[in-house]
């Protein structure tokens, strides 16, 4: 073996090695456990984030793990097209050469696309490769693979004829910039430092009388179609049902009573703007009143008086504030903080606007999921995100799944003149005719979380497939607990509804990783780690253990560099530890049977059956940080520092080529390459780790024997600790003497004594006598440490 392990020289051989060798497939064995995880897939436009490399890290010790167990492993690699995602990321490479998306026809934009992601997802795969993951690429799958697509589509289909799928007009939050609309869990909430405005509507049929309303989007009241007052507020009781004249439009608007009122805000009269409002959607919808859209698609108002239409939002917004204040209807201003919707790309404000959209019907599915986690068929880990994810269940609202773009899968819907709707999954068409009649192709395509909430059947091949047969449900899905409604409610309850069974059994949730000062990661902050970079600078299981390491389940948590440093070393630790066990064992060892003969072995023997179950019980309950841990301990400290070191001169060769062997089990599910690469190098072995059991215990040990060594040791360290101690006192003793010194000096100096305060004088004096104190115990303390070492001697 070379002196010092190092990473670079063997990594990718290895994986090589592995994926030639088919040891990531399942065994063929009917009568394995199966063991199934489906990863996550990341996103196929872009590099893998220190998230990835986390998701990766952990996933594949649980697969390592499962597959030394003797279990039948799945570990299923994919990618995500990331519909938004990617046509954002691509139009931004657009933008950079001078072009927009609208340079091309959509069939042109998707192919651009579709090349780019191929090109970006193959990269992707490669590093997931360097991290380790010992995925079975055979089965890799895309969200938009045929097979991903036609089950999308018969889902699509399914839930249309259950009548839980509708489309119609509903206001959605879009974003008009990249002109699209967003589920409610993709808006960014921020606290705006706004304004209310106070305005004066005039009554229609009392002139001289007005009704104040308080707003903070003055600008959208050119599309106000009411106002609103709560049914109990005495204040306006007489005013219900009366009308009032719309300011700057002249409309005539009906004053209605609703409970969604607040009495307390403003003044307790708010307009009511279907159009551009959700909660006034909803009001409009119990009152049948008009929708009056004059803010476009495009951000620019529209549909409204004439010296407003082509302004965007801010130049309305002064527009209306100058016309209102020139006119007398505005009553004052004040400050208001609000929360306002935002883009979670671009950071432009939400538009609440109204289209025609499709909508799932998310009660009946979430009470299905609700009955599946009381009944404790899904385990989450942490528990207490179950409480989370029943709240959000509980209080669910429909699920928009159309999005405005190109890149994604196509809507599966046929829409005439009229309004008329076929769903045709067969159709591979933007034009249909059916009955005289000519159907259009629903231009919007699938939000992605609607085909990757099917993730776990999709990729199994559900129904008929050999793999939804032997691997469904799958056993753990592990992901980032900032997903969990995104992403894994929706899968359980898709997961139900189409197959009648839970997607998973168990769910792992992990936290974001934050750097090493708490703060979330982004480009903007300058503070992204690149895991490439900590791949190149100290291998990959060093940066897996350093990831894992002191990480709890579902928590946000920081990340230092020194940790993986500090795993680097680790690494080095174990060669060094094989390298000189094979030194001792020689080139040509052949195992025999082990027979404890030494207090050290029967020690080592307990030791190493201990850890063996601790470490096995850390992993069943998914503490990987205290597996991690509990094996670097064992392997640094207990193996190493004090086995080996403790009987060198005297090594039981056939335990000690086991002890060597048990430490590589242990940690390959932590750190695959280096525990491959010493594997590789023991003359007595002719396989590969990765195909290796878990470690056995060792049999015939005997705690009085192991008593003997322990008190050995203790002896040992006690008379290494009493030398430290001593050479400590020592040093304090010279310290206290030459702080003695200066005291006597400075009492001893005349002028200091008489001209000094005489207050200092006696705090100088009170140190002296305190310091005398102090080198007196010290030097009974160093008496006693050395009688305490004449007799261990």
């Amino acid at each position: 073996m070379e002196k010092a392990y190092q990473p670079q020289k063997y990594e990718a051989e290895i994986y090589a090695q592995w994926e030639k060798s088919g040891a990531f497939a399942p065994t063929d064995d009917p009568n394995a456990e199966p063991f199934t995880i489906l990863m996550p897939p990341p996103n196929a436009n872009a590099d893998l984030h220190i998230g990835h490399t986390l998701t990766t890290a952990l996933e594949d010790i649980m697969v390592r793990y499962a597959r030394m167990q003797g279990k039948a492993t799945l570990f299923l690699p994919g990618a995500d097209h990331a519909g938004f995602e990617t046509q954002v990321v691509y139009e931004r490479r657009l933008e950079a050469e001078g072009k927009s998306r609208f340079d091309f026809d959509r069939k042109e934009l998707y192919q651009q696309i579709w090349d780019y992601v191929q090109a970006n997802k193959s990269k992707m795969e490669d590093q997931q490769r360097r991290i380790g993951a010992s995925v079975d690429w055979s089965r890799n799958t895309f969200t938009m693979d045929p097979h991903v697509v036609a089950q999308v589509y018969r889902t699509f289909k399914q839930l249309h004829d259950d009548d839980l799928l509708y489309r119609g007009q509903r206001i959605v939050n879009y974003c008009t910039k990249h002109g699209t609309s967003f589920s409610e869990l993709e808006v960014e909430y921020k606290e705006d430092a706004g304004q209310i405005w106070r305005v004066r509507y005039p009554l229609t049929d009392r002139a001289d009388e007005y009704i104040e309303v308080a707003t903070t989007r003055p600008e959208t009241m050119l599309g106000d179609s009411a106002i609103a007052v709560h049914p109990n507020d005495e204040r306006y009781v007489h005013l219900i049902g009366k009308t009032a004249t719309l300011p700057l439009v002249g409309r005539e608007i009906p004053i209605v009573a609703d409970e969604l009122v607040d009495p307390k805000f403003g003044t307790g009269a708010v307009k009511v703007t279907p159009a551009h409002d959700p909660n006034d959607f909803e009001i409009g919808q119990r009152h049948n009143l008009p929708s009056y859209q004059v803010i476009g698609f495009d951000g620019l108002m529209t549909d409204c008086p004439k010296p407003y239409i082509g302004l965007d939002i801010d130049a309305a917004r002064t527009a209306v504030i100058s016309d209102l204040q020139k006119q007398e209807f505005l009553v004052d201003v004040k400050p208001h903080q609000h929360s306002v919707g935002h883009c979670y790309k671009c950071d432009t404000p939400i538009q609440p606007l109204v289209m025609d959209q499709w909508l799932v019907r998310m009660q009946p599915l979430a009470q299905r999921a609700i009955a599946a986690l009381e009944a404790g068929k899904i385990k989450i880990v942490p528990h207490r995100m179950l409480k989370i994810l029943f709240q959000w269940l509980e209080n669910i609202r429909d699920w928009n799944i159309s999005r405005q773009i190109v890149w994604g899968i196509p809507i599966p819907a046929f829409i005439a003149e009229d309004g008329e709707i076929i769903v045709d999954i067969d159709e591979k068409g933007d034009q249909i005719e059916r009955g005289g009649k000519v159907f259009q192709r629903d231009p919007d395509t699938f939000d992605t979380w609607f085909s990757s909430g099917q993730w776990p059947f999709t990729t199994l091949h559900f129904p008929d497939g050999n793999d939804f047969k032997r691997f469904y449900p799958t056993s753990v899905m592990e992901t980032a607990g900032e997903i969990i409604f995104f992403w894994v409610a929706r899968m359980i309850m898709l997961g139900l509804y189409v197959t009648g069974e839970v997607p998973f059994k168990t769910v792992y949730l992990h936290g974001l990783v934050l750097d090493a000062h708490g703060k979330k990661m982004s480009k903007s902050r300058g503070n992204v780690i690149a895991p490439m970079v900590l791949l190149d600078k100290f291998g990959a299981d060093a940066t897996r253990m350093g990831l894992v390491a002191g990480r709890s389940a579902g928590l946000n948590q920081g990340f230092d560099e020194k940790r993986v440093e500090g795993y680097r070393n680790f690494c080095n630790k174990l060669w060094n530890v094989a390298r000189f066990s094979l030194m001792k064992l020689g080139d040509n060892y052949k195992p025999s049977d082990i027979a404890l003969t030494s207090p050290a072995d029967h020690w080592i023997a307990i030791e190493t059956n201990h850890a063996i179950k601790q470490i096995s019980d850390a992993l069943n309950a998914y503490r990987f940080s205290e597996a991690v841990e509990l094996t670097y301990h064992f392997i640094w400290h207990t193996v190493a520092d004090t086995y080996i070191e403790h009987t060198k001169n005297e090594l039981n060769a056939p335990l000690l080529a086991h002890l060597i062997e048990t430490c590589l089990r242990l940690i390959h599910p932590f750190a695959p390459f280096v525990s491959e690469a010493i594997w590789q190098q023991l003359p007595w072995t002719d396989s590969m780790l990765i195909s290796e059991h878990w470690p056995n215990m060792i049999e015939g040990t005997k705690k009085d024997q192991a008593k003997l060594f322990e008190k050995s040791i203790l002896a040992v360290k006690a008379k290494a600790d009493s030398e430290k101690a001593l050479a400590a006192a020592k040093r304090e003793l010279e310290l206290k003497k030459n702080h003695q010194q200066i005291l006597q000096n400075k009492l001893a100096n005349k002028a200091f004594v008489e001209n000094a305060p005489a207050a200092l004088v006696e705090a100088e004096q009170a140190k002296l006598e305190s310091v005398t104190m102090e080198l007196q115990e010290l030097a009974k303390t160093i008496d006693t440490l050395q009688d305490s070492s004449s007799s261990q001697n």
